[in-house]
C-alpha cells in the first residue's frame, strides 16, 4: 500500500515563530506548549519495547509522549509538561495518541485490528494552537509513537544507527510550525529483521526500529512458520501407534519429525492441533525442520513432479524439490483449519526444497507463504543484467504472488552468510528492489541479519528501514542528507568511498552470499581508490564528531587491506603471515567495537552469543587453520616437504571420460591442457557468461608436478590442500590415492588430506593428478581448487 499523504509540508521552525497562525512549542528556549495524553496513558508506566510483545496501547502512548518530551528538550533545552486529558490545559497543546481532546479536534485517526493487518498508520495535523500526533496503537501497532518519531524527523532528528552514536539532534531555540495535515500508511504490512545480539544491543535496536517505523512484534503481524514448529502439531509420540502418519526416509526408516505427505489423516491431525493452539490468534504457522526433509513413501513420491531444487543436484533424490507434495499437504491442513476458523491465516514457508512454487496445484486462500531464497546472490539488485540469480529470484517471487496474496520475504540481509566482515554495502540493491516488490504484491519482510555495521555500512540498514515504510522514498535526497549530516565537510570523499566499494561489487561477474568470492572482487585498484577517498575525508573533517565518523571508514579500509593481505599470504602458503594479518584484522575490529558495539561484536563459539558478528567459518576459525598449517610446516609440529606450483595443468572433462582414458597417468599428453591458477575458482578464469552462469559443471582435472626431496625418504608424508570443492579423487604417478567425499560449496575448510607416504618417489618430480567434480548444481558455483596443494612431514611422536 502506498503511503497516503494528504498534504506534504515542511515544518518551518524558527522562521514562523512570529506569525499569528503558527503553533509555537518552544520560544527562545522556553516551553510554550503542553503535551496532552489520555488519562489512562498518563497514569500508565511507559512501554518497554520487547520483541514479539504487542504492548499495552496506553503504555505505548506514554512512551511516545516521553520520547517527544525528551527530544524537544535536547533540541531546544525546554521541557514540555505532560498532562492528562482529564485536567484543563490552556494554551498550545500537543495531543499524543487518541484522547477526549482528539475527539473534539475532529480528525480521523487510524484504528482497528483485523487478521490481514492493514490498518496501521498515523496522522500529523497542526491547526491553530493544536498539534495532533496520533496513530493506531492496537495490538502490535505503535502508530502514535510513529507519529512522534516522524514529527521529530521533520524537526531534523535522525537515528542512523541504534544507540547514541547513531543520532543526529539539531539545536533550535524556537520550535514553531504552520498548519499541516499528513496521513501515512506503510508500503508493507510486515517490516522487520532479527539477529542474535546481546540484550543491551537488542534493547537499543528495538527502539531504533520504532523510531524508523519498523515493527518489533512480527509474530503478531503474521505468525512466523519457524523451523521445526511442525513438531508441535505432529508430535513424535504418535509414532508408536500411528507410524503411517510419518514420512519415510530414503533408506526406508521412519522420520519422526516429518509427515506422510500423502496422508489425509496426518493432515487432519496437524490441523486439529493447530486449531487447538489458535486461541485468540489471527494467524498460526508451521514448518518442518531446517534443511531438506522429504517423504520417500511411494504414495508421496507419486505426487512429486521430480523438479530439481535450485540448490540441488540432478539425479540426487535428496535434492529434488518437494513443493508439489508439501503444498498439497499444506492445502489439506489449511482447508481443515478454515472449517472452524475461516478468518485465521495459516502460514508456512517456501524455503529450502520447498521454495520453488508448485506447478500442479493452486494454494488455499487462507494461506500465507514466507519465501526464503537462501540460495540466491545477496549483492546485486534483482534486475541486474549480470545476475542470473536476481532474474530467477524475481520470477519466483512473481509466481508466488500470483499463487498467494500474502507472500512475504525472509531475506538474508547479513549479505554474506559466511563472512570475514569486509565491506559489502547494498544500498543500490535495496533502493532498486523495494518499489518493485511492493508493486508485485509482496506484503513484507522478516530478514535474518547481523549487527556488524562495519560490513554493510550505515546507509544500507537505514535506507532499508525507511523504504519498508515508504517504498516511494526519494533515495537520492535521503542519501545526500545522510552523508552531509554524518560527515560534514568530508561528505563527498566519504560517499565516494562507499560508492566505490558498491560499484566494484555490482560490476563483478561473481555472485554469491559467502565471502569466498570476495578476494577476487576487491582489487589493488579499488584499494588505491579507497585510500585516496579516506585520506581526502580525513583532510576535510574538522569537527570531532566528523573525524570520529571518518575514523570508522579508516578502520574499515585497514581491515580490508589486512583481509586481502591475509588471503595473499594464504595463497602463497605463508601461514605465519596469514596469522599476522588475521591479528591485524582483529586489531581494527576491536577499535571499531570501542567506537560503537554495533560496528562489531567480538566473535565467539559460545552458543549463547552465536551469530553476534560472524559465527560459521569466522576469522577465529580461519586463524586457527593458518596457525595449524604454520605449525605443521615450520618445524613445530612438522616440516614442509614441497609446495605445489600455484599454476596447475587443467582440463575440463564434460563427457567424464578422464578416468577411463587415464588422464592421471604420467605419460598422458597434457600439451593441450591450459594453465590455471589453483588459488582462483575455475569459473572465474574465463568460464562465466554475461549473467554470471558458470559454463561448466561436472568433472575437471588438475595436474601438479611436485619436486619431492630425497631427504624425506623413510619419513611419513601427507598431502594437504585447504579447499577443493565439491568432490575429489587423487592419483600420484598414476597410482590411486583416495577419494574425498562431496561437501557443499559453502563449507570451509574443505580439505584434501591424505597420507601419501607409500605413493611418493623421493628425489624426483612426482605427478599429482586430482579429478574434481563440481556437483551437478550451478547455483552454488563450486570453486574447484581454492588454495595451494602441499606436502608436509609430521614430526616423529615424542
Amino acid at each position: 500500500m502506498r503511503p497516503l499523504v494528504l498534504a506534504l509540508a515542511i515544518l518551518v521552525l524558527s522562521a514562523v515563530a512570529g506569525r499569528a497562525d503558527a503553533i509555537v512549542l518552544v520560544r527562545d528556549g522556553r516551553p510554550a506548549a503542553t503535551i496532552v495524553i489520555r488519562d489512562a496513558a498518563f497514569r500508565a508506566a511507559p512501554a518497554v519495547p520487547a520483541r514479539n510483545v504487542a504492548g499495552d496501547p496506553d503504555a505505548k502512548i506514554k512512551l511516545a509522549a516521553l520520547e517527544l518530551q525528551r527530544y524537544v528538550r535536547r533540541i531546544s533545552g525546554a521541557e514540555l509538561a505532560i498532562a492528562s486529558d482529564a485536567q484543563p490545559v490552556t494554551g498550545a497543546a500537543v495531543l499524543v495518541g487518541p484522547s477526549r481532546r482528539t475527539e473534539a479536534f475532529g480528525v480521523a485517526i487510524p484504528d482497528g485490528l483485523t487478521p490481514e493487518r492493514v490498518e496501521e498508520g498515523f496522522v500529523i495535523v497542526a491547526r491553530g494552537d493544536t498539534l495532533l500526533l496520533a496513530g493506531n496503537d492496537a495490538g502490535p501497532y505503535y502508530g502514535s509513537y510513529y507519529a512522534v518519531a516522524d514529527f521529530l524527523h521533520r524537526l531534523g532528528v535522525r537515528w542512523y544507527m541504534p544507540g547514541a552514536f547513531g543520532e543526529i539532534v539539531p539545536a533550535r531555540a524556537t520550535i514553531a510550525l504552520d498548519d499541516v495535515e499528513a496521513r501515512e500508511r506503510p508500503s508493507f504490512r510486515l517490516r522487520t529483521w532479527w539477529s542474535h545480539m546481546s540484550p543491551e544491543m537488542e534493547a537499543d535496536e528495538l527502539v531504533w526500529k520504532l523510531r524508523n517505523k519498523m515493527q518489533i512484534a512480527e509474530d503478531q503481524i503474521l505468525a512466523i512458520p519457524r523451523d521445526s514448529s511442525l513438531r508441535a502439531f505432529l508430535p513424535a509420540d504418535l509414532l508408536a501407534t500411528r507410524p503411517d502418519y510419518f514420512a519415510r526416509r530414503a533408506d526406508g526408516t521412519v522420520d519422526p519429525h516429518f509427515p506422510n505427505l500423502s496422508s489425509a489423516e496426518a493432515a487432519r491431525v496437524v490441523a486439529q492441533r493447530l486449531k487447538a493452539a489458535i486461541g485468540t490468534r489471527s494467524s498460526i504457522g508451521f514448518a518442518p525442520d531446517d534443511g531438506t526433509p522429504a517423504d520417500h513413501r511411494p504414495e508421496s513420491l507419486a505426487l512429486s513432479q521430480r523438479f530439481t531444487d535450485l540448490l540441488g543436484r540432478d539425479g540426487v533424490p535428496a535434492d529434488r524439490s518437494i513443493s508439489e507434495e508439501w503444498f498439497a499437504f499444506v492445502n489439506r491442513v489449511a482447508a481443515e483449519v478454515a472449517k472452524d476458523h475461516p478468518r485465521v491465516i495459516v502460514t508456512t514457508n517456501g524455503y529450502a526444497n520447498r521454495h520453488l512454487p508448485p506447478e500442479g496445484l493452486s494454494l488455499h486462500p487462507s494461506l500465507s507463504v514466507m519465501f526464503a531464497a537462501i540460495w540466491a546472490d545477496t549483492i546485486k539488485p534483482l534486475d541486474a543484467p549480470n545476475s542470473w540469480h536476481g532474474a530467477v529470484q524475481a520470477r519466483l517471487i512473481r509466481r508466488w504472488t500470483e499463487l498467494n496474496r500474502r507472500v512475504w520475504i525472509y531475506g538474508y540481509t547479513s549479505t554474506m552468510l559466511v563472512s570475514a566482515l569486509t565491506p559489502v554495502p547494498t544500498v543500490r540493491r535495496v533502493a532498486r528492489m523495494m518499489r518493485e516488490l511492493r508493486d508485485r504484491g509482496v506484503v513484507g519482510f522478516l530478514d535474518e541479519t547481523r549487527q556488524a555495521y562495519m560490513e554493510h555500512g550505515i546507509p544500507t540498514y537505514y535506507l532499508r528501514a525507511r523504504l519498508e515504510w515508504n517504498a516511494d522514498l526519494d533515495v537520492g535526497a535521503t542519501l545526500e542528507e545522510f552523508y552531509r549530516l554524518w560527515y560534514g565537510p568530508a561528505a563527498a570523499p566519504a560517499r565516494a568511498f562507499w560508492d566505490a566499494i558498491e560499484d566494484r561489487l555490482l560490476a563483478s561477474p561473481l555472485l554469491g552470499h559467502e565471502d569466498r568470492i570476495l578476494p577476487y572482487v576487491y582489487t589493488d585498484e579499488l584499494v588505491a581508490t579507497l585510500e585516496r577517498h579516506v585520506t581526502g575525508a580525513e583532510q576535510r573533517a574538522r569537527a570531532e564528531r566528523h573525524r570520529r565518523h571518518v575514523a570508522v571508514d579508516r578502520h574499515v579500509l585497514e581491515h580490508l587491506k589486512a583481509y586481502r593481505a591475509m588471503h595473499a599470504a594464504e595463497f602463497a602458503a605463508d601461514w605465519a603471515e596469514a596469522v599476522r594479518q588475521a591479528d591485524v584484522m582483529f586489531h581494527h575490529r576491536r577499535a571499531l567495537h570501542t567506537i560503537d558495539r554495533f560496528f562489531y561484536t567480538p566473535e565467539t563459539k559460545d552458543e549463547r552469543t552465536r551469530y553476534r558478528s560472524a559465527w560459521y567459518w569466522n576469522l577465529t576459525d580461519r586463524r586457527a587453520l593458518y596457525e595449524s598449517l604454520r605449525d605443521r610446516t615450520s618445524g613445530r609440529l612438522g616440516t614442509l616437504v614441497a609446495l605445489a606450483p600455484r599454476t596447475a595443468a587443467f582440463r575440463l572433462d564434460p563427457a567424464d571420460i578422464g578416468t577411463h582414458e587415464r588422464w592421471h597417468a604420467p605419460d598422458h599428453d597434457r600439451r593441450a591442457w591450459r594453465a590455471l591458477d589453483g588459488t582462483v575458482p575455475y569459473y572465474a578464469q574465463g568460464l562465466l557468461d554475461a549473467r554470471g552462469v558458470p559454463q561448466h559443471r561436472g568433472a575437471m582435472w588438475y595436474a601438479f608436478e611436485v619436486d619431492v626431496p630425497a631427504s624425506v625418504t623413510g619419513r611419513p608424508v601427507w598431502l594437504f590442500a585447504p579447499a577443493v570443492v565439491t568432490e575429489a579423487w587423487v592419483w600420484i604417478d598414476g597410482r590411486y590415492v583416495g577419494h574425498r567425499p562431496y561437501v557443499d560449496p559453502y563449507i570451509r575448510p574443505a580439505p584434501l588430506h591424505f597420507d601419501v607416504t607409500r605413493f611418493l618417489t623421493p628425489g624426483r618430480k612426482n605427478l599429482i593428478a586430482v579429478r574434481v567434480h563440481t556437483g551437478m548444481n550451478l547455483t552454488q558455483a563450486a570453486d574447484g581448487f581454492q588454495g595451494r596443494l602441499l606436502l608436509y612431514a609430521p614430526n616423529p611422536p615424542r
